[in-house]
């Protein structure tokens, strides 16, 4: 299947409403309108990045925007959705640098961008969840991941099934957009326009959860991922263990053939929390791994590297640990900060490490705000290129902020 096909989706949407319309007879069209939600968020950003490599200077960017979005009532079990994104430069407090170049990881190479990133009709009957359309998406190998002033969203169709603890998956998709596809307009997931296919099953109680993913990215990879997660508590003492596996096989001679293992440990106790993660990752001489459509399942993902970034034609592992601390012990509701070390290592070369420093306040259900200082050190001197394809330092300091209205 190469492109979503926006009549079968249609033609679907009119069999569920005829489905059910001996069901109910209470609601109208104009009261499914009418009684429907705004909701949305203003969102200001700004990121400052200061490379270590002799020359590069520091560029500045800032950036207004958000969401609106708009959802009708149920009718029949049906509903739809709308959303806007947008994001604008502030040239006031944006620089470039002599080349005229700019950090446009905020509004996108034109400035700014207005983009109806979520379109969708839901259908829901008692378990029984589909969505067809714009939406976002949040699993293993594809997420929204909202890392800059919005998030990524997917054209798809997903349907989830409930069934106790347990939650079934099924969908595909086809095309997406946001600051991991590197574009704030809608495009193929990849060059030949191929669809994903994704079946799973979740399973989550108070102290286990876990869950098992196959993802058929055609042309391109079979992938199988699993992971599981316990939580336990001793006294005061809050522990949490976690267990992850992946598996790509390629299709097609496309190059993407690894594995992925991984675990991480936590223990909380009166607002402190201490957390160690460790992954490796197996990747044979002329192949890679695939990190997904989003910002990758790794437990020791940092907010610039992620497990996978050295497994081009080698194998990379890394280890992260974490302290963080809620003040909420101190009576200080929604008020955090978090520490995090990253070190990642390839086997024959790349070999860096990453500080992230991340205050988290939120004092009201409509207010928060994010400071994140981000470090760092190209061990090696080497992951980045010149213009001249010449291995360069990496090296930087990065200052990101968001502050967010919700409404």
């Amino acid at each position: 299947m190469k492109k979503f096909n926006l009549s079968i989706a249609l033609l679907l949407t009119a069999t569920l409403l005829q489905a059910n319309s001996q069901k109910s007879s209470t609601t109208t069209l104009a009261d499914a309108l009418s009684n429907g939600t705004v909701s949305g968020q203003i969102r200001a950003g700004y990121i400052s990045i200061n490379p270590k490599f002799v020359g590069d200077p520091t560029l500045n960017s800032t950036a207004i925007g958000g969401q609106l979005k708009y959802q009708s009532d149920k009718l029949y079990g049906l509903n739809f959705g709308v959303a806007f994104y947008i994001s604008q430069s502030i040239d006031a407090l944006t620089n470039s640098g002599d080349d005229g170049a700019i950090n446009d990881e905020l509004f996108g190479e034109t400035g700014h961008y207005t983009l109806l990133a979520q379109a969708y009709v839901d259908y829901e009957y008692e378990n029984f969840q589909l969505r067809i359309g714009r939406q976002l998406i949040d699993t293993p190998y594809a997420e929204s991941d909202d890392i800059r002033m919005t998030p990524n969203t997917f054209e798809a169709l997903i349907a989830t099934y409930n069934y106790e603890d347990f939650t079934f998956w099924g969908g595909c998709f086809t095309r997406w957009q946001g600051p991991d596809a590197g574009s704030y307009e809608f495009e193929d997931l990849t060059e030949d326009g191929d669809s994903v296919t994704l079946l799973a099953t979740t399973y989550a109680d108070d102290t286990i959860e876990t869950s098992l993913w196959y993802y058929y990215a055609e042309h391109m990879a079979h992938i199988f991922y699993g992971d599981i997660a316990s939580h336990s508590m001793l006294g005061e003492f809050k522990f949490t263990g976690a267990l992850q596996v992946a598996s790509q096989s390629e299709i097609d001679d496309s190059g993407i053939d690894a594995s992925l293992y991984g675990a991480k440990a936590e223990v909380e106790y009166a607002g402190v929390t201490l957390g160690l993660a460790y992954n490796r990752l197996r990747v044979d001489a002329t192949k890679e791994y695939f990190c997904g459509f989003g910002g990758g399942v790794g437990f020791i993902n940092m907010f610039e590297m992620t497990a996978g970034v050295f497994t081009a034609q080698q194998s990379a592992s890394g280890y992260k640990a974490t302290l963080r601390y809620d003040f909420e012990v101190l009576g200080v509701d929604g008020l955090s900060i978090t520490y995090d070390y990253g070190h990642f290592k390839g086997d024959r070369e790349y070999e860096e490490n990453e500080h992230n420093l991340i205050l988290a306040y939120a004092p009201s259900q409509h207010w928060d705000i994010e400071l994140l200082y981000d470090s760092i050190d190209d061990r090696e001197k080497n992951i980045a290129q010149d213009s001249l394809g010449s291995q360069i330092d990496y090296s930087l300091d990065r200052v990101f902020a968001r502050l967010n209205y919700n409404f």
